[in-house]
C-alpha cells in the first residue's frame, strides 16, 4: 500500500522541481516537500479506503 501511495507524489515532486529549475532558476523546496507529503497522506488514505470491510467474514 505504501508503494502505491508514494508513486504519484514522488513523480509530482520531481517534475515540479525540474519545472521550477527550468523556468525560475529557484526551487521552493519546503513548498514542494509539503505538497508532496500531503499528496502522500491523501493517496495513503485513498488506498486504505479501497480495502474491503471484512468484519462480517470474521464472525462466520
Amino acid at each position: 500500500m505504501i508503494r502505491k501511495s508514494i508513486r504519484y507524489p514522488l513523480v509530482y515532486f520531481v517534475v515540479y522541481t525540474v519545472w521550477q529549475l527550468i523556468t525560475d532558476k529557484k526551487v521552493n523546496w519546503l513548498d514542494n516537500m509539503g505538497v508532496c507529503f500531503i499528496m502522500f497522506l491523501l493517496m495513503l488514505f485513498y488506498n486504505w479506503t479501497k480495502i474491503p470491510y471484512e468484519w462480517e467474514k470474521d464472525k462466520k
